[in-house]
């Protein structure tokens, strides 16, 4: 095991804190009422939908794992995990984005807001400050996604509001100077992919390999039309297949793992990644312990 001084927890991110079990009864609480909040309306046709979804669900679920019980986990585990990107993630991203505009407006810079600058001259400031605003570089790596940074900034302070991302459309996004979202936006799917994947790599060590930084997403993310290559079986990756609408699949020991397309496949396909790193690979995500000890994600499963 490495020692303290290399873990990814004592690295100087801006989310350096680990939340213990008793801060998320709260968070449970919320989800109650986002659960409860599912429209009601009876539908046939919906109900043999679901049905047939849940099946191709448990067809895909059954290659990973014996538990046929497993599914019935299913929508509370996808409330945390939505809980815990929320608060892990986009509340203190919205938090640090507000510090640093204001930090670069003392410093004179008011040309230099977070959601007006474009990336390209936030990167150069980035350089150039770094001693004065040390997380704007890391900041930058979040918002690099989109030319549209006023939409980007937007919608992630949308997202983060209300605990447990209400506003989220798999495959759109909010409107946007009294338009409605069009595909010249990302969709939420790809902001929140996007800064789930900025995050873990702000968490695993550095990688002689991967000198950007971008040391989960070069090895465990993937993205049309790139393709994973599925021979290799040390390929681990989530591989977006279809941006628009989006899709993602999961590649592990040389299997493709699709889990039914629609509204829950991102988050589905995220659970069935980390629920693998828990079962089968003890935790660990490469020298990382993704439980309490590390990033502290894996409670979301429970026991």
């Amino acid at each position: 095991g490495s020692s303290d001084s290399n873990s990814p927890s004592s690295s100087p991110t801006f989310w350096n804190y680990s939340r213990s079990m008793a801060d998320h009864a709260q968070i449970l609480r919320k989800f109650q009422y986002q659960l409860a909040c599912r429209s009601q309306a009876p539908s046939a046709h919906k109900d043999e939908a679901d049905l047939s979804s849940k099946q191709a669900a448990e067809e895909v679920w059954a290659r990973v794992t014996m538990n046929r019980q497993l599914l019935d986990h299913m929508d509370s585990w996808t409330a945390k995990f939505r809980n815990w990107i929320n608060d892990t993630i986009l509340v203190p991203l919205v938090e640090e984005m507000e510090s640093v505009s204001t930090q670069l407006r003392r410093m004179g810079c008011p040309e230099l807001q977070i959601g007006e600058a474009s990336i390209s001259s936030l990167k150069q400031a980035a350089l150039v400050k770094a001693p004065l605003i040390p997380t704007l570089n890391a900041l930058v790596q979040y918002l690099d996604l989109t030319p549209n940074q006023e939409y980007l900034v937007e919608r992630i302070r949308e997202l983060s509001q209300g605990g447990c991302m209400s506003s989220f459309r798999w495959n759109g996004g909010g409107d946007f100077k009294g338009r409605k979202w069009d595909t010249d936006l990302p969709t939420d799917s790809s902001i929140l992919m996007h800064v789930f994947c900025t995050y873990l790599d702000s968490r695993l060590p550095p990688h002689p390999k991967y000198p950007d930084g971008k040391t989960f997403t070069c090895q465990h993310f993937i993205q049309t039309p790139d393709k994973p290559d599925t021979t290799n079986e040390n390929v681990f990756c989530i591989y977006q297949s279809s941006i628009n609408p989006p899709h993602y699949e999961l590649i592990y020991e040389c299997h493709v793992y699709s889990l039914p397309k629609g509204r829950n496949n991102m988050f589905h396909t995220l659970l069935m990644f980390l629920y693998i790193i828990k079962t089968k690979e003890s935790g660990m995500l490469g020298r990382v312990n993704l439980g309490l000890s590390g990033v502290n994600v894996l409670w979301i499963f429970g026991e």
